[in-house]
């Protein structure tokens, strides 16, 4: 019988994730409705503000889509070929739906424009149903996902929660285009509201896309100052030196280190006791626990380059 390698990790790149699961269904089959409804209002209304709002309400749908694949994944374990498991499937569709926010946005930007260019009149009767229906769809939303937070914290809830605080807002500025439309008979009110709406979505694309390139990119977590740790490093007792610094993130609450430790010809005899300092630091103080140091020591390693050569005169 063949012996196949056991692909062991101390920490398990995985999620389990049951209650955000429900929450999702529940949420994707609610907004999927409301979509539905607001789109063909927006139809009959002919509200550009309807309209603008219902294509942010499927940008929804697609980041709750893409969400639910992406706790589908995560749920499963390293394999040989991705031995980091699918927890980074989040970051990438996390990306994917700010960008759809963006392109989104800039088209109910471009049509708020030409409605203004070229006005057209608003049944605001059907306007101003909808909204109020969506305003309490959204408000339900909103505590379905604040709920669903507090008994697992997840980024997807929270990424969904943000886009439905922002619907939310969205609904109470339709309600506001229609009063002022009632008051002054200004039609022009809607473009201009659908355009606010559409840098609303924007920025939150914007943001959304930003977070999501820091880890796309292995950028330093935002909690972490790389001087600090590395000087921490530095001060354990045998501890000469410490290059290859490398620190990212696999996805949003998962961080990996990787160093190379210089010790002293002293400590190299045995430099389990150090190392293990090193990573009682790194646990203890950084809350990181997936850590790689790799030991090195200028005599035995042959690190000819000039910055050795000055920490050996240094020593």
């Amino acid at each position: 019988m063949e012996n196949k390698p056991d692909y062991f990790h101390h920490i398990e790149h995985r999620k389990f994730q049951s209650s955000s699961k429900v929450t999702l269904w529940l949420s994707l089959m609610i907004t999927i409705i409301f979509t539905i409804i607001e789109f063909t209002g927006g139809i009959i209304s002919n509200s550009l503000a309807l309209l603008s709002d219902s294509f942010h309400m499927l940008s929804d749908v697609l980041a709750l889509g893409l969400s639910m694949v992406a706790i589908y994944f995560s749920s499963k374990p390293p394999t040989k070929n991705y031995t980091y498991g699918f927890l980074r499937l989040e970051i990438i569709v996390a990306f994917l739906n700010g960008l759809a926010l963006i392109v989104i946005s800039l088209g109910i930007m471009y049509e708020g424009i030409m409605r203004i260019i070229h006005p057209r009149p608003v049944e605001s009767g059907i306007m101003i149903i909808i909204a109020i229906i969506g305003l309490i769809a959204n408000i339900l939303l909103t505590i379905i996902l604040m709920v669903s937070l507090k008994k697992e914290n997840n980024i997807n809830i929270q990424s969904a929660l943000w886009h439905f605080i922002g619907d939310l807002l969205n609904s109470l500025g339709i309600i506001v285009a229609f009063v002022l439309i009632r008051l002054t008979e200004w039609n022009i009110i809607d473009p201009i509201i659908s355009i606010v709406i559409s840098v609303i979505i924007l920025r939150g694309g914007y943001k959304i896309i930003k977070n999501a390139s820091k880890v796309l990119m292995e950028r330093i977590p935002d909690r972490f100052d790389t001087d600090e740790i590395m000087t921490d490093m530095k001060n354990i007792e045998g501890v000469i030196d410490i290059h290859e610094f490398h620190l990212w993130s696999v996805t949003t609450n998962q961080s990996s280190l990787s160093a190379h430790v210089v010790l002293g010809d002293e400590y190299i005899r045995s430099p389990y006791a150090t190392i293990n300092k090193v990573s009682d630091l790194l646990k203890e103080k950084y809350g990181l626990e997936h850590v790689t140091l790799q030991i090195e020591n200028i005599n035995l390693n042959y690190l000819q380059e000039d910055y050795f050569k000055q920490i050996q005169e240094e020593e």
